[in-house]
């Protein structure tokens, strides 16, 4: 990973108007989100360092004062950092590899 950025509102409507507002005005991913309760949400996305702090910036933005808890930018994030998010929610699961398809060609005909 990257660089990992972070965002935490109060409430989903705000963690989506976040999320949608940072994908769009940087090239990052969601790599998904957490809701540690009280209506908290917790959105996590991954990028190169620029893009995260642009797309922070704006979600951030987007969300509002009123509904934005904390963010955060984190750049070249330790790998027990990322271990530690491999189970958010959304996240999808690793792409498991395909499996070597072996052809087996027809046997030729016998012709007498």
């Amino acid at each position: 990973m990257k660089s990992l950025g972070v965002i935490e509102t109060r409430g989903w409507v705000a963690a989506i108007q976040a999320v949608d507002a940072a994908c769009k005005a940087a090239g990052v991913t969601c790599i998904g989100y957490r809701k540690p309760g009280s209506g908290l949400v917790s959105v996590c996305f991954e990028g190169e360092i620029s893009a995260i702090h642009t797309a922070i910036e704006r979600g951030v933005a987007v969300a509002g004062a009123e509904h934005t808890v904390k963010s955060l930018v984190i750049a070249r994030p330790e790998r027990c950092v990322v271990e530690a998010l491999s189970n958010l929610k959304g996240n999808p699961p690793p792409a498991k590899k395909a499996a070597e398809q072996v052809v087996i060609p027809a046997p030729e005909p016998i012709v007498p």
